[in-house]
């Protein structure tokens, strides 16, 4: 009786499912903004990370520089593509005007909401019924649980951007494969779109190159694999070449994405990170002491350097020597990570301990929930319908393996954090409903 009553259901939400997509959609992005009028002085005003520093730089003159601090040098440390085009806008609108910020705040939220509606693409393509896809989007759209980072945070940063990019891209794999054809242009467009991909996030179009490997295999013959891989490299360097040259300029070295991450690697990979008493303590120490943002004296120390790649290689040498020496700390410092991304303890929803987070044991709980059904819908697809979901592993698993080489924030979590919500709401449709099967 519940599952025919539950079959009934999804079959009058399917009827009507174009404009209620539509309207949760508006809706969602309609509410981010009132969100941010709700409390306008603390967040309308700029969100000063190095992100917004280097954007303010360049709105002022064209260097992509200072992301520590006025005057501390041109900047490895962020991408150039979303800060160049937030520079562009404080340049034509005014560093941390209100104007600025409300453009800012509205295309975060259009993006947002691009996000969201890709991947109830995705989770159509995967099987998931009409009911419960429109279930996670409402969960998504109308539920505050990320609201800050959507609209305040990714206002300069590029995580709701990276993570739209993700979701486009493995809903183009999905196509691509169900085609079971892949020619010449699908490969040339698909190499233009990971290559930008990795401009924004690395993690992200490394699992789209192992996904469209995936598809060759299936679908390419074994004689057109190099040509395939050829084009595959003109595409990222079209894409990441000026970059690529930029940097050699500047550092006189190859660095094919930020030079940030020995900084980044010795921030979580030391002595007081193995057992720490208190993570965020530990954590907030460690940034102080190497983080050129988080205090005057890193700073001063990155000042004896000839530049941020330099210092950010010394770092990262420093902590590869630890690691080498001590193999099983990094080991369980990697597995910890691991939890810390996919169950974030308490600390985590305010890491630099500001006080100012309310509800923290019910967002922890929510975040909890959604990722142990995700994983467990995720593996329970990959038994029965692996064909589609090796494509959302590969999705998931690559950011997770870059992140947990690295100290978790939530944020870092939003890589793929709408995607598990899909497949959570995929498998409890199917456990109250188990008629509701996915074609393989």
């Amino acid at each position: 009786m519940i599952a025919d009553g539950v079959n009934r259901l999804d079959g009058m939400l399917a009827r009507v499912e174009r404009p209620l997509v539509a309207a949760m959609l508006a809706l969602g992005f309609v509410v981010r903004i009132v969100w941010l009028f709700l409390s306008p002085v603390e967040r309308l005003r700029p969100h000063k990370s190095e992100m917004w520093h280097v954007a303010a730089t360049f709105a002022e003159t064209g260097r992509l520089a200072d992301a520590y601090a006025p005057g501390s040098g041109v900047s490895s440390h962020v991408g150039p593509f979303n800060t160049m085009v937030e520079g562009l806008i404080y340049r034509a609108f005014g560093i941390g005007s209100l104007t600025s910020e409300l453009i800012l705040a509205v295309l975060a939220a259009a993006v947002v909401c691009a996000l969201f509606w890709i991947l109830y693409r995705v989770a159509a393509d995967l099987g998931i019924a009409v009911a419960p896809r429109l279930a996670a989007l409402a969960f998504l759209l109308l539920v505050p649980l990320n609201f800050y980072v959507e609209v305040v945070d990714f206002r300069i940063r590029e995580g709701a951007f990276g993570a739209m990019l993700a979701a486009g891209l493995l809903w183009w794999l999905l196509r691509l494969d169900a085609a079971r054809l892949l020619g010449w242009r699908s490969i040339a467009r698909f190499g233009l779109a990971a290559g930008f991909a990795f401009l924004i996030n690395p993690g992200i179009a490394l699992a789209a190159y192992a996904g469209l490997g995936l598809v060759g295999l299936r679908h390419l013959p074994v004689r057109r694999w190099p040509l395939a891989a050829i084009g595959l490299a003109l595409g990222f360097v079209a894409v990441n070449g000026a970059w690529i040259v930029r940097n050699e300029v500047v550092y006189h070295r190859l660095m094919l994405s930020r030079g940030n991450f020995g900084m980044e690697l010795d921030t979580a990979f030391h002595a007081a990170a193995v057992d720490p008493v208190d993570p965020r303590a530990t954590f907030v120490a460690r940034s102080e002491q190497i983080h050129p943002f988080f205090s005057a004296a890193a700073l001063a120390r990155l000042k004896t350097y000839p530049d941020d790649a330099t210092y950010f290689a010394t770092l990262g040498a420093e902590a590869n020597a630890w690691i080498a020496a001590h193999p099983g700390d990094f080991a369980r410092i990697t597995l910890r990570h691991l939890r810390e991304l996919y169950f974030p303890p308490q600390w985590l929803f305010d890491q630099y301990g500001t006080g100012k987070i309310r509800g923290v044991a019910a967002r922890q709980a929510l975040v909890w929930a959604v990722s142990a059904l995700g994983l467990i819908g995720l593996a329970a697809g990959l038994v029965e319908r692996p064909r589609r979901h090796l494509f959302v592993a590969l999705t998931i698993a690559f950011p997770t393996l870059l992140y947990i080489v690295v100290q978790p924030t939530l944020r870092y979590r939003y890589a793929f954090a709408g995607l598990l919500t899909y497949l959570a709401a995929g498998l409890l449709w199917r456990l109250i409903s188990p008629r509701a099967r996915s074609p393989r």
